[in-house]
């Protein structure tokens, strides 16, 4: 699929994210137009057609649905991608796993690289190898915490099974066989990423999630994308994971490129 202009409404309160997005999507090839509430979205969107939505769900976590459940009453959102947008304290809506629609979400503040994988995977296509390059240039980091994942995990061939896994993506990470050591190697050093297990005696996933969550907060640390690994996709399951302050989930068993597509 050929790159074009995509119009796109970005609904977004805080004008300095709308700032950032904006630059990101504008990168992208999108004509943004930005609205700072929804009630302002659907006016323009009775005046004006639309090839993609970005919508900040807001503090409840419940202004994305909404907004398509009220917009979806009058405009024509055949094969329209949305992407929702979520404070980093807000719980993610599970309303929307039951939409009909092609969406995918992020979480602020947002990293510029997975916000490009996400638009990437909703339009169909993948950046140009010369897009690839210039876009590292411009936003290459001497960071190594950037390359370092915890993978917490009780289950001793799953620690070897997945870190080979991290190893063939070229990635340094340590283990944690239970979730008090997590929240302790979590403190201690910074991870772009932490593979948590769900059900592990003892601390389980979620409850080390929520003391990394906050021990980042009072210590004021940089924010660790955690993914949930798990067995259960129930609906249940998956809103423990993000009520607890998780970012995604993986479900058991997977391959390689799907974990890759996770490392974003």
């Amino acid at each position: 699929m050929e790159k074009k202009e995509f119009k796109t409404l970005l609904i977004e309160s805080n004008v300095q994210v709308a700032r950032k997005i904006e630059k990101e999507l504008k990168n992208k090839g999108c004509v943004v137009s930005t609205t700072y509430s929804v009630d302002t979205a659907l006016i323009r969107c009775k005046a004006f057609q639309f090839d993609f939505f970005v919508v900040n769900c807001g503090d409840s976590g419940k202004a994305g649905v909404d907004f398509y459940k009220k917009l979806k009453q009058s405009y024509d959102l055949s094969d329209i991608p949305f992407l929702f947008v979520f404070n980093s304290d807000v719980k993610v809506d599970l309303r929307l796993l039951k939409l009909n629609i092609r969406f995918n979400f992020i979480k602020l503040p947002f990293d510029a690289t997975e916000l490009n994988i996400r638009f990437e995977r909703l339009f169909g296509f993948k950046a140009t190898e010369e897009d690839d390059d210039s876009y590292i240039k411009e936003n290459e980091v001497e960071d190594e915490a950037l390359k370092r994942i915890l993978l917490v995990e009780d289950n001793p061939l799953n620690q070897k099974v997945l870190g080979m896994f991290i190893d063939r993506l070229n990635f340094d990470h340590d283990v944690a066989s239970n979730g008090q050591m997590a929240v302790d190697l979590a403190n201690d050093k910074d991870y772009a990423y932490i593979l948590m297990d769900i059900y592990m005696p003892g601390m389980d996933g979620t409850e080390a999630t929520v003391s990394i969550r906050e021990n980042e907060e009072k210590f004021n640390k940089k924010r660790s994308k955690i993914i949930a690994i798990t067995a259960n996709e129930s609906d249940e399951s998956v809103k423990r994971c993000y009520d607890s302050g998780m970012d995604d989930y993986l479900v058991k068993p997977f391959t390689l490129e799907v974990l890759k597509e996770k490392l974003v």
